[in-house]
């Protein structure tokens, strides 16, 4: 029997954190406060890979006295599917992690040296931040604390002894060499699956819930994922306008909110407009397939008031994002917004993160924790709804709340637990599936599977306003692309981490879709033509995946309404 020294270079730790995004480098330096050896691992540069740099710098923020009101509003928006113990847990955390992130140097607008706390919705604040800067400047208070760093290293599986998580098995992206990372604790911090169809999140493939699948962990709400939002067609990315979905119009001039939504925006006051996303990309479908397509958003035609809210002049980040699409339109397609229509057109942007957690951000394996967009649905902290698909600020929210909490109890835990050593056999197992495809012959790529699970996923009419046939469909193409990954080969080291990508992704198209038409009912961001209705006395209920047998099982589990402080009318 070989040692495992002999199968790649062996690195021990007490705590590994998967993933240097905002979740695991929070995670990291709250791990610190107890002496135990953190390291964590990435395969970008840390400090400036994940969504974190590139995802607007927006937290919500509000005083912690008004945590229960925020909590009865958000629930009847999720429509009571929350695992309301951790939309308590967020609410208690929201104010004290943002001054916790201020004290480690995030570079936060300030206001007379304080926070700049910015009135946003009637329900909560938004605090901003440098977003580019912000995990140079957490991994800079990492390192301080004494957090290890291993950059360009992919990790895909973990490593279990018995029943377990003891580690991971990763390979360089620059050489290529085998790293076997042991550790007493675990922490998947490495998003959710964006399915490389917005290039500013390409980056996440859902290769955090994949290896928790795999190692036994429980998934939950996978339905809720797969949002989208709209922008600008010629420049192919979100239209920064704080209120532009009010002036979405038809080829007729139209305005096709209040043609088909009007409740949502019909006598409303500036700010109580509802923005639903369902509901708009439904509203610029039928108008699409009744022939009054394209869909435009004419600036020409406001008011300067509208025009003012829509830039959000009082709002200084969203103000810049909104300044960034003009920008966009003028030096990329050639057109000033102010002189034509712009063609707008629904965009999907993914954002599954089923990992199923506790309010320790512990999984349902021993030593396995997660933290960040992986759990972000699995914990239902916002119910029937992805956070980052419903409400601005909410997506960043859950990555330093989840990090600080893991990175205290996986802390506690490595700091008490006996170190296992991985045996041989297990290491062999985990190898011989990783590296499989590394130079077998193939007549496919990864991009043809990705190109198949991009034809399941993409369109609205599979993932977002569902049927039962069309879902079927989906899944056809979902298990064939999953048949067919035998047939790709990996020529080189970056090919290999673009397989496992592609096979991660596949797995979470299985995961949403099967998901999906197993729930008959229609509730928060999961929309069934078939089931239009809320169905609470059969529907009041959590899907669950787990591996058996090498397959998804899915099973139902009853929301525990009556423990809980805000239940359906």
């Amino acid at each position: 029997m070989k040692k495992i020294e002999e199968l790649g270079q062996v690195i021990s730790t007490d705590v590994l954190v998967l993933g240097g995004g905002m979740a695991g480098l929070c995670a990291a330096i709250e791990a610190k406060e107890k002496p135990v050896d953190v390291l964590v691992v990435d395969k970008g540069g840390i400090g400036w890979a994940g969504q974190t740099p590139v995802g607007g710098g927006m937290i919500i923020h509000f005083n912690p006295e008004h945590a229960d009101d925020w909590c009865r509003w958000l629930i009847p928006h999720g429509e009571y599917l929350h695992d309301q113990d951790w939309t308590y847990a967020v609410a208690r955390d929201v104010h004290k992690t943002v001054m916790r992130l201020e004290s480690l140097g995030l570079p936060f607008s300030k206001k007379g040296g304080e926070v700049a706390i910015l009135p946003f919705e009637k329900m909560y604040d938004l605090t901003v931040f440098d977003a580019p800067k912000s995990l140079v400047k957490l991994k800079g208070a990492a390192k301080a604390k004494g957090v290890q760093f291993l950059d360009k290293i992919y990790v895909i599986d973990l490593l279990k002894h018995e029943n377990r998580v003891a580690g991971a098995l990763g390979f360089g992206l620059v050489d290529g060499k085998r790293y076997i990372l042991q550790a007493k604790a675990v922490l998947i911090a490495v998003g959710s699956c964006r399915y490389m169809v917005e290039n500013a999140f390409a980056v996440n493939s859902g290769e955090g819930p994949a290896m928790a699948y795999r190692a036994g962990a429980q998934l939950r709400n996978a339905e809720f994922a797969n949002s989208y939002t709209f922008g600008a067609r010629l420049v192919g990315r979100q239209f920064g306008g704080l209120t532009a979905f009010l002036h979405l119009e038809n080829a007729l001039g139209e305005k096709i909110m209040e043609k088909h939504y009007p409740e949502s925006v019909v006598g409303k006051k500036p700010g109580e407009e509802r923005r639903d996303f369902r509901q708009i990309a439904d509203a610029m479908i039928k108008e699409a397939e009744a022939g009054r397509g394209p869909i435009y958003l004419d600036l020409r035609k406001l008011t300067p008031d509208e025009m003012d809210r829509l830039m959000a002049k009082n709002i200084p980040v969203l103000q810049q994002l909104a300044d960034e699409s003009i920008t966009l339109l003028k030096e990329k397609a050639g057109l000033d917004p102010m002189k034509g229509r712009i063609e707008m057109h629904p965009q999907f942007i993914g954002g599954q993160g089923p990992v199923r957690i506790d309010l320790d951000c512990r999984t349902t394996v021993e030593g396995l924790w997660a933290a960040g967009d992986a759990p972000s649905l699995g914990s239902g902290w916002t119910g029937a709804r992805a956070s980052g698909g419903s409400y601005r600020g909410f997506g960043l929210c859950f990555a330093p709340i989840s990090g600080f909490r893991a990175g205290q109890t996986i802390s506690e835990y490595a700091a008490s637990a006996k170190r296992f050593n991985i045996d041989a056999g297990e290491v062999k197992r985990v190898k011989k599936r990783v590296f499989a495809p590394l130079g077998r012959k193939g007549n496919l790529n990864s991009g043809d599977i990705i190109y198949e699970v991009h034809k399941a996923m993409v369109p609205m009419k599979n993932t977002f306003l569902r049927e039962a046939g069309r879902l079927k469909n989906a899944l056809k193409i979902i298990e064939g692309a999953k048949k067919n990954l035998p047939k790709v080969s990996a020529p080189d080291f970056h090919e290999l981490m673009r397989y496992h990508q592609a096979e991660s992704m596949a797995l979470a198209a299985e995961f949403t879709t099967k998901a999906a038409l197993m729930r008959e009912e229609s509730r928060g961001q999961h929309y069934r033509e078939d089931f239009p209705n809320r169905d609470d006395k059969n529907w009041l209920k959590w899907i669950v995946i787990q591996e058996q047998d090498g397959v998804p099982k899915l099973l139902t589990e009853p929301v525990p309404i009556e423990k809980y402080k805000v239940k359906p009318d």
